[in-house]
């Protein structure tokens, strides 16, 4: 259906992803590509030891985001030089969307390899502006570019505004920046635990999933090293998966009631996550370079109470992609999701949430706001079950 559907393309195409990037209910299709490169043309590189190795990307020319347009009729329309994303030359591998801003449009932040990153702020007229910079996502907090490679945009503090986690390369540490909710972010890199326990590692997928139900998103990240890497800097090729517990806001390493299924080194890259045996736990496929893909299934989410949601629009796109969750606890607890399948890295995600509510048997507010602008809520909403939240009719707001 590629070239039926319009969507055909050279070049290095990476990470995608479906959004609805102006609105009219139909998902839109945004690909990052990475460099420019063919087998008629490209440099020669070799290691310290001589030997014929990969370039650095230093070394290649960046290529330009693709932006299709749904027709609503099964085909697309390239948009990529009018929306702008194709001016920007990246070296985009992994791609994450959220409406960072809170103005209704959904954003997109792009993890490019060895040079900033890009945050493109939806414009709302069919345009995007790259705001990475002046938002304070762009580089490390002391102005150094890094590898990014896989990246979320989710919110983990529980404060209403996503916030954007990208893996990069060892001894560079994962980045983590706080939504400040004004439009900028802040380097919570050192301050949440997160370079201390990723500086010896290379992530690549990535994803914010509250694995025990307890109303905080712990972060898990799929591992494993470039071979280039001289034996003498100490680093293993192979490396074991990186789960950190989120105790509000703090990450700290899971440790063993994780389960043995972690132990193992791999050479990790793709991470997807979705619930699949519906017992109200997410669970975990991870890609691997020369080995077997894995599914890690969760069992520590069973020790406390979740609601499962399953949106379904009807002025907005029917899957409800970019639909804003927000959700109380009986306790008093808030927490703050986006339906989406993007993010990661080379991967998709089941579009249904899983929201953890600890030792809350029920859910005292749920709110949605859809895409189309459309307001919706209910109360005391029992835990335990999958929850078909369908659009309501009637005028957006």
């Amino acid at each position: 259906m590629t070239t039926k559907a319009g969507v055909e393309t050279k070049g290095w195409s990476s990470s995608s992803g479906f959004f609805d990037f102006n609105n009219d209910g139909k998902l839109d299709l945004f690909v990052a590509r990475y460099v420019e490169w063919d087998f008629q043309h490209y440099p020669v590189c070799f290691n310290p030891s001589g030997e014929r190795d990969y370039c650095h990307p230093k070394l290649l020319k960046g290529a330009g985001s693709l932006l299709y347009r749904n027709n609503g009729d099964g085909t697309f329309t390239d948009v990529s030089h009018e929306s702008g994303v194709d001016k920007l030359k990246g070296k985009g591998l992994g791609v994450a969307f959220a409406d960072y801003d809170n103005d209704g449009w959904t954003d997109i932040y792009v993890a490019n390899d060895s040079m900033q990153c890009y945050l493109l702020h939806n414009n709302g007229n069919g345009t995007f502006t790259d705001a990475g910079l002046s938002a304070g996502v762009a580089y490390t907090e002391d102005g150094n570019d890094f590898a990014g490679m896989g990246v979320d945009f989710a919110d983990y503090d529980n404060d209403g505004h996503p916030d954007v986690a990208v893996t990069d390369l060892a001894q560079q540490r994962y980045m983590l920046f706080r939504n400040r909710g004004d439009g900028t972010f802040s380097s919570e890199t050192i301050a949440s635990g997160l370079a201390r326990a990723s500086q010896m590692f290379t992530g690549w997928g990535i994803k914010w999933v509250d694995f025990d139900n307890d109303g905080w998103k712990d972060l898990f990240v799929a591992q494993g090293n470039v071979e280039s890497l001289p034996a003498t800097s100490g680093i293993k090729v192979r490396q074991p998966p990186l789960l950190l517990r989120n105790n509000q806001g703090k990450l700290q390493r899971w440790g063993e009631t994780a389960g043995s299924a972690l132990a193992p080194a791999w050479m990790g890259r793709g991470a997807a996550f979705g619930d699949l045996d519906n017992d109200g736990a997410v669970d975990i496929v991870v890609s691997n370079i020369g080995q077997n893909a894995y599914v890690l299934h969760n069992n520590v989410g069973l020790k406390n109470h979740w609601l499962g949601i399953k949106t379904e629009g009807r002025q907005s796109n029917r899957d409800g992609i970019g639909c804003r969750i927000k959700v109380t606890g009986a306790s008093g607890l808030t927490q703050y999701y986006t339906v989406n399948t993007a993010g990661s890295y080379l991967s998709a995600n089941d579009r249904r949430l899983v929201i953890g509510l600890g030792a809350d048997t029920s859910a005292r507010l749920l709110e949605a706001r859809w895409p189309s602008g459309a307001m919706q809520r209910l109360e005391n909403v029992r835990a335990g079950q999958w929850l078909n939240l369908r659009e309501p009719p009637g005028e957006t707001k």
